[in-house]
């Protein structure tokens, strides 16, 4: 033997006994295939040089990039015979999404197939990928799903960190079999060490960086964000110590905002690091722009209750026997996600669930390419009471099938009322906008989106809809609003006199109002209207004088508008009609039959009431017009008798149907002479 070869086999030999002792503690009694365990066995150790060797990058796919996470709506499972989880758990998901098994050949399809329906295994749900395979731990070589700025879902490959060739080109396998596009990531990688949360964010230990010596950590964070889209990107030291590294085995993103970390008693040698891991957690900001909502489960005996995984609507969470510790682990994980099915998975004795080797590390979701895809910001702070909360959402049907419009909604609740909701309309291209009603100070808003595509499918945002809804307070108002005395001046004058009249505005909201008031061109020679400009503080008001100059203006009526802008974002110019009749003087009076015309209320929400006078009995014709001169009914006219006389209208045309909101005006003739009144309705 020579020197060389000596040197070689004593390393050999010391990897070899060190790594059999921590082997003992912490791995699988029953590895998944032949020498094979979770962790780089001695011989791979030699090995690893070999990592990546038959990985090939690509440039990365068309921008933005999504990195679609484990709680997002997935089509299915991957995982893969001989099998690391028990067939209860398989049959069990079958029922939830479809199952991609991995088998080696027909002949081991079959075998599984005849498993599968001998223990009740829902096959219509089931499909195959023959593919070579090295071991059970698809979490670890299993493929990346995305969704490109193509609409397109992907698969993002990655040099798996372990020298196991037929497992590292499982997504290329995948790739083909879902018939998706395949992008080559150059970070060596491990899917047990990265977790994401289906919009900017993801996180990882350090072993990213230690695995990748030749890598920057400034180049690393660039590739996760060309390849996966991912903005912020938390590497964190591992606080378990172990051999794996994985974040899997200690923490867990359960949603774009919940982060699951794992606990120990103050007496356990990890306490320290798991308290300022979970420390970390709770100062760091979510991609909604908010701190995580943390939540711990205690593992005094190092139990995999953050090994669990996510399929649409159910949790499967290893469990070991303590009932003590499965109960509480179960609540908490029911606490975290209201509205999932939190179902608590039992082991196989020949492969158990480990500390730091469980239920997640086995399976591995996959994507449905023809997703229903919403996105969304949600609101979260405290938002003012005198404004509509705008809801805008990105929504895409990847199928290619149309939305159906009148089924895109966001559903409400106040203060855990029932809920109502408002119809998304769409902005341009994918994007979509509600409104929700303005709330009063105090309140609790809760909402959700539903969508729906002619492909069948639908979905929510969040994920579960209204039994886990966004939600955001309503505070006090920050908006000034005005309010107008009178929307209608309605005097008279003599040749050569001039009239006054007034009206106030003022602030009712919660900051300054800053206000112009002007007059239309038209009736600018006769019709001006107070010093032109104010500013009122909250709760306060002003006067406006109106002066009307008749002094140059011959016998008939006249009309002007007199206009306030101001800051208030509700209205920020309001109006008031003015009729202005210069009348002959002595005699006319006399000759007038019809005269004192007035609308009440005006404005008017529900009807109004028309008085006037008439001088003798006659025949009047009554009839409303709009702003544009267009007929809008006739009220019931007739001979009418002299004196106080008063018709009725409740807003509704010929037809009975509510007119819209604005300027209507009621003519009056007789045989003679015509009068009007301008009418404002509102609702």
């Amino acid at each position: 033997m020579t020197k060389k070869q000596t040197l070689q086999f004593f390393l050999f030999l010391f990897i070899s006994l060190m790594l059999t002792q921590v082997s003992r503690a912490q791995e699988p009694l029953n590895p998944a295939s032949p020498g094979l365990t979770h962790w780089m066995t001695p011989e791979e150790f030699l090995r690893r040089h070999e990592i990546g060797r038959g990985f090939t990058p690509t440039p990365p796919p068309p921008g933005p990039v999504v990195n679609i996470a484990e709680f997002n709506y997935n089509e299915g499972v991957l995982i893969r015979y001989p099998f690391g989880i028990p067939m209860t758990l398989i049959k069990e998901m079958s029922f939830v999404g479809k199952v991609t098994t991995i088998v080696a050949n027909s002949t081991q399809q079959n075998t599984v197939q005849n498993q599968y329906v001998s223990n009740g295994v829902n096959i219509a749900n089931c499909d195959y990928m023959i593919a070579p395979s090295n071991s059970y731990w698809t979490r670890d070589y299993g493929p990346w799903f995305i969704i490109s700025g193509a609409n397109e879902v992907g698969i993002v490959d990655f040099p798996y960190n372990r020298p196991r060739p037929a497992d590292d080109d499982i997504p290329v396998k995948m790739a083909q079999h879902m018939s998706v596009p395949l992008f080559g990531m150059n970070v060596v990688h491990t899917g047990g060490n990265y977790m994401c949360d289906g919009m900017y964010g993801a996180a990882s230990t350090t072993l990213v960086y230690t695995e990748n010596p030749s890598v920057s950590q400034t180049e690393i964070h660039q590739r996760m964000k060309d390849y996966l889209g991912i903005d912020n990107y938390h590497v964190r030291p591992d606080p378990n110590g172990t051999y794996i590294d994985h974040i899997d085995c200690w923490a867990k993103f359960l949603d774009v905002d919940k982060i699951l970390v794992r606990a120990v008693p103050s007496t356990h040698p990890q306490y320290s690091q798991l308290e300022s891991a979970a420390a970390y957690w709770q100062t760091a900001i979510s991609s909604y722009g908010t701190p995580y909502q943390v939540f711990r489960v205690n593992t005094p005996n190092d139990q995999p209750y953050s090994n669990s995984f996510i399929l649409k609507n159910k949790v499967f969470l290893p469990i070991t026997g303590n009932a003590t510790h499965d109960n509480a682990a179960i609540q908490v994980y029911q606490n975290a996600m209201p509205g999932y099915d939190i179902v608590g998975v039992y082991q196989n004795p020949s492969t158990p669930w480990e500390s730091t080797d469980a239920l997640h590390c086995r399976t591995h979701e996959v994507a449905d390419k023809g997703m229903l895809y919403i996105r969304h910001l949600p609101i979260t702070a405290t938002q003012p009471s005198d404004e509509d909360y705008i809801i805008d959402v990105y929504i895409k049907a990847l199928s290619g099938y149309e939305l159906i419009f009148d089924s895109l909604k966001v559903f409400y609740s106040i203060n855990n009322g029932p809920y109502n909701y408002s119809p998304l309309s769409l902005v341009s291209g994918n994007d979509f906008r509600a409104e929700i009603p303005r709330q009063a100070q105090g309140s609790t808003v809760r909402y959700y989106i539903q969508a729906v595509d002619l492909s069948g499918r639908s979905a929510f945002h969040p994920l579960i809809g209204s039994a886990d809804p966004h939600q955001f307070p309503v505070g006090a108002g920050v908006h000034p609003h005005m309010l107008l005395s009178s929307h209608v001046i309605d005097t008279t004058a003599n040749p050569g006199n001039v009239a006054q009249s007034q009206f106030t505005v003022t602030n009712t909201g919660y900051a300054d109002l800053v206000y112009v008031i002007t007059t239309d061109n038209n009736s600018s020679s006769w019709l001006s209207a107070g010093t032109g400009q104010g500013l009122l503080t909250p709760g306060n008001q002003a006067v406006v004088d109106i002066t009307l100059d008749a002094s140059i203006l011959p016998v008939g009526q006249y009309e002007g508008i007199v206009y306030v802008q101001s800051n208030d974002p509700d209205r920020p110019i309001d109006s008031i009609m003015v009729h202005f009749e210069v009348i002959s003087g002595v005699g006319r009076g006399e000759a007038e039959m019809i005269s004192g015309i007035k609308g009440y209320p005006n404005p008017f929400r529900t009807e109004v009431y028309i008085r006037f006078y008439m001088a003798s009995t006659d025949y009047v014709k009554a009839e409303v017009f709009n702003s544009q001169g267009m007929l809008v009914c006739s009220l019931p006219g007739g001979y009418l008798p002299a004196g106080l006389n008063q018709l009725i209208w409740d807003g509704s045309d010929n037809q009975g149907v509510k007119v819209p909101e604005g300027l209507y005006i009621v003519k009056l003739t007789t045989i003679l002479e015509t009068r009007h009144v301008k009418l404002l309705f509102t609702r």
